[in-house]
């Protein structure tokens, strides 16, 4: 097994900068726990979750000790507002996006990301996993529903777009999701796969419409979704598919941009593929970086494969270095995200923040 490669990085480490992964120190706001799995995946990043931050105080303690574990590390979090809010008060709570959408004001959902934004940064994040570029076409979603900003692609791109601004003039990088599009799936990928049979002209004229906007305003990353759309491709779902990330949101679509796939836990891949070769599908298909979300065992198991096929080269040596050069330009938008000043933590929950949210509640 070839050793090092890739800037004199060794084996571990270059697996390690395809990950992002859940950690589980146990609500305390102390590493321990997970001290031996972070020493040997050596991960990109930590996302974390509800679970990790029952409280403030734990979650400044948590993102402190995290961040002098590794200063390189980044800290992502899903924290869209409505149902997916993961913080706990006196972080503000915004409704969810369709709502404030609805309002007809593409400035409040700025005004609403900027203030996000300056939240995360006061507690050290790096990353939010969104806005949500899927149109919200079916009204029996049961995952997508009201994360959306309309039920039109014009919609959608009228206030998502300004929401990725917002969060981009906070210092934090956002996350366009869930490329091709989840809006029209009639069941949950964390329970099942989703199937969307419609075809290339109707994707092309709806689902992808809100991407290519996204990235023609320079989206820094996007990610991938757990769902098979035998349009673009019929045998594996987007996430794992060369011709979907390679194919179209790269050739097609023209992003240059880091891809990162959903959670490799969820059912829709679990129930498929074993995580290891989800994580190697995922990579060889165009993805930059994969998430694995909650157990320890599985995060070994996709940095163990990952690490593998680097060594036999079923990664290619071209794909890391192009994949590294997409990674470090994420890394140096932090860094310099990280070189202004960092918000006080008194603007978590701050009252005009409460008051810009009680406006639409």
């Amino acid at each position: 097994m070839a050793g090092r490669n890739e800037g004199g990085r060794d084996l571990r480490e270059r697996a390690g900068r395809y990950l992002i992964v859940g950690i589980d120190p146990g609500g305390t706001g102390e590493l321990g726990p997970c001290l031996e799995l972070l020493d040997e995946t050596r991960p990109l990043g930590v996302i974390l979750f509800a679970r990790n931050v029952p409280s403030l105080e734990a979650t400044l303690a948590l993102t402190s000790a995290l961040i002098e574990y590794s200063p390189g590390l980044l800290l992502a979090i899903d924290h869209e507002g409505g149902r997916v809010h993961r913080l706990p008060q006196p972080f503000t709570k915004f409704p969810p996006m369709l709502r404030l959408a609805r309002s007809g004001d593409p400035g409040l959902l700025r005004e609403v990301a900027r203030a996000q934004a300056d939240e995360l940064r006061a507690a050290g994040f790096h990353i939010n996993f969104a806005p949500v570029l899927d149109v919200h076409t079916n009204p029996d979603n049961p995952i997508i529903g009201d994360r959306a900003f309309g039920a039109t692609p014009e919609e959608v791109i009228h206030h998502a777009l300004p929401y990725l601004q917002g969060l981009t003039e906070g210092g934090i990088i956002g996350c366009g999701k869930h490329f091709p599009g989840h809006g029209d799936t009639s069941v949950d990928s964390h329970l099942e796969l989703p199937r969307i049979d419609h075809d290339l002209g109707r994707l092309q004229s709806l689902e992808l419409v809100p991407f290519a906007r996204a990235i023609a305003q320079g989206v820094p990353m996007i990610m991938t979704a757990h769902i098979l759309c035998p349009a673009l491709d019929p045998e594996v779902p987007a996430s794992l598919s060369r011709t979907v990330v390679d194919g179209w949101l790269r050739g097609r679509l023209g992003f240059r941009g880091a891809v990162v796939s959903d959670d490799l836990e969820m059912r829709a891949i679990a129930d498929h593929w074993g995580i290891g070769d989800a994580a190697v599908r995922a990579v060889q298909a165009g993805s930059d970086i994969v998430l694995v979300c909650k157990t320890p065992e599985r995060v070994r198991e996709a940095h163990a494969a990952i690490a593998k096929a680097l060594a036999v080269g079923n990664i290619s040596s071209a794909e890391e270095i192009a994949a590294e050069r997409r990674r470090q330009k994420i890394e140096s938008r932090v860094r310099k995200a990280c070189s202004a000043p960092r918000p006080h933590v008194e603007i978590i929950g701050a009252h005009a923040h409460r008051e810009l949210t009680s406006r639409y509640a």
